[in-house]
């Protein structure tokens, strides 16, 4: 027993020695703690208390507690510290918005349905873009081809038809008359060549029928818009391209020939009077036709014909029209209110 009291004895003493051998931990207040006591007695020992004998007004235990924990280090790979516009959150964010979600049974069914149709819907517009660039080029070569025709005076020369798509221009009704008058004096200029050339007169059926040819495209004048006073003029220089041919010394056979041409003349007139007055009666013609004077005007020549060449139906049916007309235009002035 000696010996194990001994050992112990041993293991106390040696217990001791390493105690006091050991230096002893530093204990280090935070900043807080240390301000709460500042007011403390420096010199009065630290001796360990309880939360609950710590005044209230001077610090709160929890405070304490706080201020000796050290706030845990944040980890840079969570998605709290790491920032919203970081490169792959707006990664991801981006990936989430350009997903589309899958079509329901009914809405898949339906497209599958509609798609023929949708098909149809694009070629038919392909096709009508197609026609809509095929008419304009039509168009073009429409307005080429008129400007070609009125650049070489070709308007009397062309069918009813081609001279009735020529019509719609607002220009059509002068620049087909100053057409037509251009034609009427390179004709009737050929004709005094013609029998300037020759031996004897040329024979008036020849200069009846050569003139007669712009009977027809006057007419058609006078049914254009504002056309119908330019072609009554025309129609009267027709007549005085036929008087510029005759000499006097025809036989009966040309004067016949030169009534009925006349006669023609006269007829074309009327229809020419008519379409004057609905459109002047319209406000197509400014300034207003004066009718009187072109009466008087018409009136003079056929006297002057028909002293001198015996000529008895130059526009008889005209005047008369003509006439009337003034007489009513009197009485609707006279009764007017």
């Amino acid at each position: 027993m000696s010996w194990l009291r001994r050992l112990s004895r041993d293991r106390n003493s040696k217990g001791e020695q390493d105690f006091q051998q050991q230096k002893p931990m530093s204990f280090r207040p935070s900043s807080s703690y240390a301000d709460n006591n500042s007011n403390h007695n420096t010199n009065q020992p630290f001796s360990p208390l309880k939360d609950s004998q710590f005044s209230s007004s001077n610090h709160n235990s929890q405070d304490m507690l706080q201020s000796y924990r050290r706030a845990a280090p944040q980890d840079q790979y969570s998605s709290q510290g790491r920032p919203l516009d970081s490169s792959s959150d707006a990664v991801m964010h981006n990936t989430s918005a350009n997903i589309v979600p899958a079509p329901d049974p009914l809405t898949r069914v339906f497209n599958e349905a509609i798609k023929p149709y949708v098909e149809q819907i694009d070629i038919l517009k392909n096709d009508l873009e197609d026609a809509n660039q095929r008419i304009q080029e039509l168009e073009n070569e429409r307005a080429e081809m008129h400007s070609w025709i009125d650049k070489r005076g070709l308007r009397p020369d062309l069918t009813p038809h081609l001279a009735a798509t020529m019509s719609s221009s607002p220009v059509a009704a002068s620049t087909f008359a100053s057409q037509l008058e251009r034609k009427m004096t390179m004709l009737n200029y050929d004709l005094h060549r013609l029998a300037d050339s020759l031996p004897s007169p040329i024979p008036m059926s020849t200069v009846t029928i050569t003139l007669s040819t712009l009977v027809p495209p006057i007419a058609h004048l006078s049914t254009l818009s504002q056309g119908a006073p330019q072609a009554f003029e025309l129609l009267i220089k027709l007549a005085g391209n036929l008087n510029s041919h005759i000499t006097g010394e025809e036989n009966e056979s040309d004067s016949k020939t030169i009534a009925e041409f006349y006669t023609l003349l006269d007829q074309s007139m009327v229809d020419i009077i008519r379409q004057r007055l609905e459109q002047s009666n319209a406000g197509q013609e400014s300034p207003e036709w004066m009718i009187p004077r072109d009466v008087k005007r018409i009136e003079k020549t056929g006297d002057l014909l028909g002293r001198e060449m015996g000529l008895r139906n130059y526009f008889v049916r005209s005047l008369d029209v003509l006439r009337y007309e003034i007489k009513r235009g009197e009485g609707m002035t006279r009764y007017s209110p």
